[in-house]
C-alpha cells in the first residue's frame, strides 16, 4: 500500500536540471541588467559637489582653420586671399596669405612670417605659394607644391 500521492517526486535528480536552468537565467539576466546600467550612467553628465550638474559656461566655439603660411588660427569669417586659375581635372592656386601675414595689407604694423609649408623658409614680401586644387564632389582638396623659391625650376611659374 502507497502512503504518498503519485503526483510527488521522490528522486530529486529531474529537479537538479530544472534549478540549474533557473540558476544560469538568473546570472545572465543579472549581467545583462548591469550591462545596461552601465551604459546608461557612463552618459550621464557629471555632477558639481551640490549634486547638480556641471554645464559649460561657454558655448563651443566652432573650430578655426590655421592659415597655411603663418599658422595663425582664422576666426569665423576670415580667409586666406588666394587666386585659382581654373583648370581640368586639377587647378591652380597662388596662396598670398591671411588677413595676420598678407604683405601690403598691414602698414607700419608688425605681421607675422609666411613660411612655406614645402622648404621651411620665410617668404619674401613679394613671394607666394603654389598649389594644385582637386575638387571632389562635395569638397575640395588643396594641395601645396612649393613656394616661389623651391617650385620655380619645375615650373614655367615666375614672380617678378
Amino acid at each position: 500500500m502507497k502512503c504518498q500521492p503519485d503526483w510527488i517526486m521522490t528522486d530529486n535528480k529531474g529537479m537538479n536540471d530544472i534549478n540549474g536552468l533557473h540558476i544560469a537565467v538568473l546570472i545572465i539576466s543579472g549581467l545583462i541588467v548591469l550591462l545596461i546600467l552601465y551604459y546608461l550612467l557612463r552618459n550621464k553628465p557629471e555632477q558639481n559637489a551640490s549634486g547638480r550638474r556641471k554645464y559649460d559656461s561657454k558655448p563651443a566655439e566652432p573650430p578655426t582653420k590655421p592659415c597655411p603660411l603663418c599658422r595663425a588660427a582664422l576666426k569665423p569669417g576670415e580667409t586666406v586671399h588666394s587666386v585659382l586659375y581654373p583648370g581640368k581635372p586639377d587647378s591652380l592656386m597662388e596662396i598670398y596669405g591671411c588677413p595676420y601675414c598678407e604683405p601690403g595689407k598691414s602698414s607700419g604694423t608688425v605681421r607675422n612670417k609666411r613660411i612655406c609649408p614645402v622648404c621651411k623658409k620665410e617668404l619674401s614680401d613679394n613671394g607666394l605659394v603654389i598649389a594644385r586644387v582637386f575638387e571632389k564632389p562635395g569638397k575640395k582638396h588643396v594641395h601645396v607644391l612649393g613656394c616661389t623659391d623651391c617650385y620655380s625650376g619645375r615650373t614655367n611659374v615666375k614672380r617678378k
